[in-house]
C-alpha cells in the first residue's frame, strides 16, 4: 500500500515536472519568435575577435584547473589515475551533463574512476563526493556575498520574502558542508545508526554523505592539503565571472564588476534548481533578466548570455567529444571493450 502510494505521488511530481518544463520551452521559443535579428546581429558584431579567443583559451584553463582539483582528489585516495586519464574521465562526465541527467556525470566519473584506476566503486565514489563538496562548499559561500551584493543593485531582489526564500537555502547548504567539514566522526555515527530511508533519494543522500566522510576524517589532520583543495575551488569558480565580464566590456563600459559577479553565481544558483534539464532555460532566463535589470538593453543582454553559455557549457561538451574520440584512438578503445573490461572486473 505504501509502495503505490509512494509510486504515485512521484508519478504527480514527475507529470508536473514535465508541464513546466513543455511550459518554459514554449515561452522561450515565444521570446525567439520576437526577437530583432537585425539588432541581435548589430550585437554581435560589437565582439572583437580577440575577445572570442581569449574566451576560448580561459575555458581550456578552466577545464584544466577542474583536471586538478579531480586529479588532486584521485591521489588524495590513493588511486592510480594519470592526469590525462582523469581529462578524459571528466570529459566523459561533462557529455553525460549535457543530456541534461542529473547526477549522471557524477555516476560516470565514479565508474570511470572505478575502472581506469583499478580501485573500488565505494572509494571511487568517494572522490566524486569529495571533489562535491570543496566545490559545493566555494560555489556557496561566493553565493552568499554575490546575493548580498546582489539584492542591493536589482530591486526585484529586495522583497523580504525572496530575500529570506535565498539567505535560507544558503546558510543551510553551508552549515551542512560546514559541519561536514568540522564533525565528520559524529555525523558518520549517527548516519550508520539510522534505519534505512523510504524514499530512494534519500538512499542516494545517505550513501553520498557517507562516502564522503572517511576521506574528510583523514584530511582533517593535514589542514595545509584542506586549504589548497578549498582555495583550487574558489580560484575555478572564479574565472566564470571573469569570462562573462570581459563579454559585457564591448556593451557597456561602466558595469561593475562585482554585479557581473553576483549576476553569474545567482544564474547557477538558480540552474540547481531540479525542475530545470541541466539547468537549460532556467539559467539564461536568470541571467538575461539580470542584466537588464542593472541597464543592458534586451539584444546586448541576449548575446551576452548565449555566448557565456555556449563558451562554459556547450563548448565543454564540444572540446569532450573531440577529446574522447582522441583518447579512444590512442588507446584503442572500442564501446564493446570497454563493455567487456566493465564485466570482467
Amino acid at each position: 500500500m505504501k509502495k503505490t502510494v509512494v509510486y504515485q505521488i512521484g508519478k504527480r511530481i514527475f507529470v508536473k515536472k514535465k508541464l513546466l518544463i513543455i511550459l518554459i520551452f514554449l515561452l522561450l521559443c515565444l521570446a525567439f519568435l520576437q526577437l530583432d535579428f537585425p539588432s541581435l546581429l548589430s550585437s554581435i558584431n560589437q565582439i572583437p575577435l580577440w575577445l572570442i579567443v581569449l574566451l576560448l583559451i580561459l575555458q581550456i584553463i578552466s577545464q584544466l584547473l577542474f583536471t586538478t582539483q579531480w586529479y588532486q582528489m584521485g591521489k588524495l585516495a590513493n588511486i592510480q589515475i594519470s592526469f590525462w586519464d582523469m581529462f578524459y574521465i571528466n570529459c566523459q562526465g561533462s557529455v553525460v551533463d549535457a543530456t541534461g541527467v542529473r547526477i549522471g556525470g557524477e555516476i560516470t566519473r565514479a565508474v570511470k574512476i572505478s575502472h581506469i584506476g583499478n580501485c573500488s566503486g565505494e572509494k571511487a565514489a568517494s572522490v566524486v563526493a569529495l571533489q562535491k563538496l570543496f566545490s559545493l562548499s566555494a560555489f556557496f559561500f561566493i553565493c552568499l556575498f554575490a546575493t548580498g551584493y546582489l539584492i542591493n543593485e536589482v530591486p526585484l531582489l529586495q522583497a523580504l520574502s525572496v530575500q529570506l526564500f535565498v539567505y535560507s537555502v544558503l546558510f543551510s547548504f553551508l552549515l551542512l558542508i560546514f559541519s561536514i567539514f568540522v564533525i565528520p566522526h559524529r555525523i558518520k555515527s549517527y548516519l550508520e545508526l539510522k534505519p534505512q530511508p523510504r524514499f530512494s533519494w534519500m538512499s542516494k543522500v545517505k550513501f553520498f554523505l557517507l562516502s564522503l566522510l572517511d576521506p574528510m576524517i583523514s584530511l582533517q589532520k593535514n589542514k595545509k592539503q584542506w586549504m589548497m583543495y578549498f582555495l583550487l575551488a574558489i580560484i575555478i569558480w572564479s574565472v566564470y565571472p571573469v569570462k562573462m565580464y570581459l563579454l559585457t566590456i564591448p556593451f557597456s563600459s561602466n558595469v561593475h564588476f562585482f554585479s557581473v559577479v553576483a549576476i553569474a553565481f545567482f544564474s547557477y544558483m538558480v540552474a540547481l534548481i531540479p525542475i530545470f534539464p541541466g539547468g537549460l532555460g532556467g539559467f539564461e532566463a536568470t541571467m538575461s533578466g539580470l542584466l537588464l535589470a542593472i541597464g543592458f538593453i534586451n539584444h546586448d543582454a541576449l548575446i551576452i548570455t548565449i555566448l557565456f553559455r555556449f563558451v562554459t557549457f556547450w563548448l565543454v561538451t564540444i572540446i569532450s567529444l573531440i577529446f574522447i574520440t582522441y583518447y579512444k584512438a590512442k588507446h584503442s578503445i572500442s564501446p564493446i571493450k570497454e563493455v567487456d573490461n566493465s564485466e570482467k572486473k
